[in-house]
């Protein structure tokens, strides 16, 4: 996991708290977990379903389309797609929907992770028990597609079943780029099949020049038979799940995931992120009535949802 350390704890943290210098820094390299999974896993994406004012001020933003990210609105294509908002990262991304009750309710999860071994989503789904996602499954076909081509529509799923299965408030997949995706990337970069890193194929969508560099981690408030559900299949993968009451911690290269129970309502809590650069002067952008987006001190942002 080329560039991305240890998440929320990560070495970009230490930096804004100072305790690293500046020499130190030149040769500092990130420490990866994947070598404690039988399939190392990443985030590939995180889909949160927010109330209608908080998604109208994200919507009508200049700053986060302009300065933070590169943002794709309106009908989005590929198998997530739909009316939403993209926010892309370089590793991974997080997408935003509006409320519409009763069908999406405010609070809605969808957490996507991803193997980039060569052969990792057959292994992972002998562990079982998954069930393989087919195409009709999976896809929403829109008319306003942004891109030749969506961020992962070659891409093969896998969901847990049986006792594994997750509520329809806490989604939970893992995919894993075909062959045919790599065959088509390599027309771009020309590198092998067997290069299946999340970066390669969210390069087209992701702009360095912008702030953001990816996410490092996120608060997520969802039923606690979903944690316990999740936190069994990642412990069963070799993932470092931390118990925390009816919580869990989850430790994944370059991402800390936090479960909490909904005691105070379903959704996100919190979103981390790694920047390219400092933000002078520590700026707080309001989104909607209870939503902070805040950054620094350092190269960093925290997203607060449902903050008073």
């Amino acid at each position: 996991m080329t560039g991305r350390g240890l998440g929320a704890r990560g070495w970009w943290q230490r930096i804004a708290l100072g305790s690293v210098c500046p020499l130190m820094l030149a040769f500092a390299r990130p420490v990866t977990l994947s070598a404690q999974q039988k399939v190392p896993l990443v985030v590939h994406h995180l889909i949160a379903t927010i109330d209608s004012a908080t998604y109208d001020d994200v919507a009508g933003s200049q700053f986060l389309g302009e300065m933070f990210a590169a943002v794709e609105r309106g009908s989005l294509s590929g198998p997530d797609g739909g009316r939403g908002i993209r926010i892309m990262g370089k590793y991974n991304f997080l997408q935003l929907r509006r409320a519409a009750l009763p069908h999406d309710p405010d609070g809605g999860i969808k957490i996507v992770l991803s193997s980039e071994r060569p052969g990792g989503l057959e292994q992972l789904s002998a562990q079982g028990p998954f069930a393989s996602l087919l195409p009709g499954e999976r896809s929403i076909v829109t008319h306003e597609p942004t891109h030749d081509f969506s961020y992962d529509e070659l891409s093969n799923r896998l969901r847990p079943s049986g006792a594994d299965s997750t509520s329809d408030r806490a989604g939970f997949e893992v995919l894993q780029y075909t062959p045919a995706a790599a065959a088509r990337q390599f027309t771009v970069d020309s590198l092998p099949a067997t290069r299946l890193a999340n970066s390669r194929f969210l390069s087209r969508f992701y702009d360095s020049n912008r702030l953001l560099a990816y996410l490092t981690g996120a608060t997520l408030a969802i039923p606690v038979d979903d944690i316990a559900k999740i936190a069994r299949v990642l412990r069963r993968d070799g993932v470092v799940v931390l118990a925390e009451g009816e919580g869990a911690i989850i430790e994944l290269d370059g991402f800390t995931l936090h479960l909490i129970p909904p005691w105070s309502g379903a959704g996100v809590r919190q979103l981390k992120f790694a920047l390219t650069r400092d933000v002078p002067a520590n700026p707080v952008y309001t989104f909607g009535p209870h939503s902070r987006l805040r950054f620094g001190p350092g190269p960093i942002a925290a997203w607060d949802f449902n903050s008073r």
